[in-house]
């Protein structure tokens, strides 16, 4: 093979023009139809796989990322990883199971910090995997996501992450994160969804979160420890999702309500939220769910609810000064007594009024 390579160059440079297009045609159909394999250099480039390895081994080397292989491009892992096309560099690592996988086990390795061009971090259903978010996560300004679900992670929500300014994603449901939901976060400026229910995290709600690049993200903070009122500047965002259910948040939560808003969804359930319902009003077009069971919650059910064009889900039950005549009409009928339980009301669905 290599003296006829040799042949090949020598006779290629003693020919003249004409014979020098036809050799090269004859080798391009060499090339193409070729029984010997081409080598290429590797894509991957070799601080993204030392770090990818060094990851795989500190977590256990578990059996999701089998693929991870020395001796294979990662770029071409079939598993959990994603290249740049153009660059090459690591920009995505993906490491989620569909069932809960117990062969990852350990912290969240240190080496994710030596990926300086990711851009998304996933860890999913990992119940093995434990300890406090990374630190070294901190060094990685590209980064867009952080979707870290179904674990055992623990200890703080750090304030680190306020300084990833390109974060869109925060969503660290599902976990044992403890302690308050840092006020640094207001300063991410492209953050469209901060998700952080299923914890056990105490304290109020930042009152810098008011403080939001409009119209602020969609705020899941459901199923935690959270107390005290929330802050009236976060009446001036427009998220389309506001879950603050199954907390100990009290007081005033009327500035959450407004017919200019374009909220879709709002559970403001099981708290000790304490207002006059009778005067606010709601976005019509775009309002699909609202939830106020079990709070302290008083006045009448406002007529502008029957203007509310898709209400989907609707709930106002266990709030026992809640009273006053049902309006008729729109949605409202269509929700059966157990929407309307444990309070002063009447009027269809439930029974007639006195």
């Amino acid at each position: 093979m290599e003296t006829m390579g040799t042949e090949f160059i020598n006779a290629f440079l003693h020919s003249n023009r004409k014979m020098r297009r036809s050799m090269l045609m004859l080798l391009l159909c060499f090339l193409l139809f070729s029984p010997f394999p081409l080598v290429f250099s590797e894509r991957c480039h070799p601080q993204d796989k030392k770090a990818l390895l060094q990851l795989k081994k500190d977590l256990g080397n578990p059996y999701i990322i089998t693929s991870w292989n020395a001796k294979e491009d990662c770029c071409d892992w079939y598993c959990c990883v994603e290249c740049d096309e153009k660059t090459n560099r690591v920009i995505s690592i993906g490491i989620s199971s569909s069932i809960p996988d117990a062969n990852a086990s350990g912290q969240i390795p240190p080496s994710v910090g030596d990926l300086p061009y990711l851009e998304s971090i996933t860890f999913h259903k990992l119940p093995n995997l434990v300890g406090p978010i990374q630190p070294t996560i901190a060094k990685l300004a590209k980064l867009k996501s952080l979707f870290i679900t179904y674990t055992n992670i623990s200890g703080p929500i750090p304030a680190f992450l306020g300084q990833l300014k390109n974060l869109e994603l925060i969503k660290l449901s599902f976990n044992n994160l403890s302690g308050p939901i840092p006020s640094t976060l207001s300063q991410l400026p492209n953050l469209g969804s901060l998700q952080l229910d299923r914890n056990k995290l105490t304290g109020p709600i930042p009152s810098s979160f008011g403080a939001f690049k409009k119209p602020g993200p969609d705020l899941i903070l459901s199923h935690n420890q959270l107390s005290g009122p929330i802050p009236a500047s976060l009446g001036n965002l427009n998220p389309d999702r506001v879950d603050l259910s199954r907390n100990k948040l009290e007081g005033d939560a009327s500035m959450l309500f407004s017919s200019k808003k374009t909220t879709q969804i709002l559970d403001l359930s099981r708290n000790k939220f304490e207002f006059d319902l009778s005067h606010l009003t709601f976005p019509k077009q775009s309002l699909i769910w609202l939830d106020l069971n079990h709070n302290n919650i008083y006045g009448n059910i406002p007529v502008a609810l029957t203007t509310v064009k898709y209400l989907q889900q609707f709930n106002v039950s266990y709030n026992p000064r809640l009273s006053g005549k049902i309006p008729q009409g729109g949605e409202l009928q269509r929700f059966d007594k157990y929407a309307y339980f444990h309070t002063k009301l009447c009027g269809s669905p439930l029974p007639p009024c006195k």
